[in-house]
């Protein structure tokens, strides 16, 4: 849509569009100055972006990396908490057992070596290795 002659906005652009004496460079060296300086900003602002961007991705990197070290913990801590549940439920069974007479009479015969009257208490060592030296040599 154009702009109404005699309105702010096609005043705005006239002013825009007409050239006048000290507004761009006239010399060549001050318009190789001009995009010389261009190409500067715009480098600077390049290097500026892949510095923040460098600058976050190690602190990704960083969160990352503790991520999967936690995630490493926890794993071993629930294992751990798997294991000493088993040991739990198995020592609470231990523990009900020990309340019956039934079991405990025979475990308590069986751990200090005692024996009912009629009975004989027989102790079997394992036997022991025989020893390198000791081991007869083929003929």
């Amino acid at each position: 849509m154009a702009a109404r002659r005699g309105s702010l906005r096609f005043k705005a652009v006239r002013f825009a569009l007409t050239p006048f004496p000290g507004r761009g460079p006239d010399q060549p060296w001050k318009r190789v100055a001009l995009r010389s300086l261009i190409i500067a900003g715009r480098s600077l602002a390049t290097v500026a972006a892949a510095l923040v961007a460098a600058t976050i991705g190690t602190q990704v990197w960083r969160v990352a990396e503790e991520n999967v070290r936690l995630h490493d913990q926890i794993v071993a801590v629930e294992r751990q908490n798997q294991r000493l549940e088993a040991q739990s439920t198995q020592l609470s069974n231990e523990v009900r057992l020990l309340h019956y007479p039934e079991y405990l009479v025979p475990f308590i015969h069986e751990q200090l070596g005692l024996s009912k009257p009629h009975e004989v208490f027989i102790t079997v060592k394992p036997r022991q290795p025989a020893s390198p030296t000791q081991t007869p040599q083929p003929k």
